[in-house]
């Protein structure tokens, strides 16, 4: 009897032991340990609390997407202007270059 439950308890100990051997690797080495934080260090990063109150103010997904909306017609509406802006001052120069080249020639018809 006595040899089954040594057996028993050998088992036990080799399937508690190959667990074990399966965990190891995944474990942090003392010199990766050293490379953490310290508690003193820990102590000087901003709360949840703290993150929430500052991430509070900041505009959601749908915020930005409805002022991105706004936006794109803000900028067609001042592209739009611009352009009818640019169009008048093309027509204006085309009239002084008009005038110009009537007095050039007027000048050349003279000189004949």
């Amino acid at each position: 009897m006595d040899q089954d439950v040594i057996a028993t308890h050998l088992e036990n100990l080799d399937r508690r032991l190959a667990k074990v051997e399966q965990i190891l690797p995944t474990l942090a080495t003392k010199d990766e340990l050293k490379t953490l934080a310290t508690k003193d260090e820990l102590k000087t990063l901003a709360t949840r609390d703290e993150l929430q109150a500052a991430i509070a103010p900041l505009a959601t997904k749908e915020e930005l997407h409805a002022t991105e909306g706004a936006l794109r017609v803000e900028i067609r509406d001042a592209a739009e202007q611009s352009r009818r802006h640019m169009t008048v001052l093309i027509e204006h120069q085309d009239t002084k270059l008009q005038l110009l080249a009537e007095h050039v020639l007027s000048l050349t018809d003279k000189r004949r």
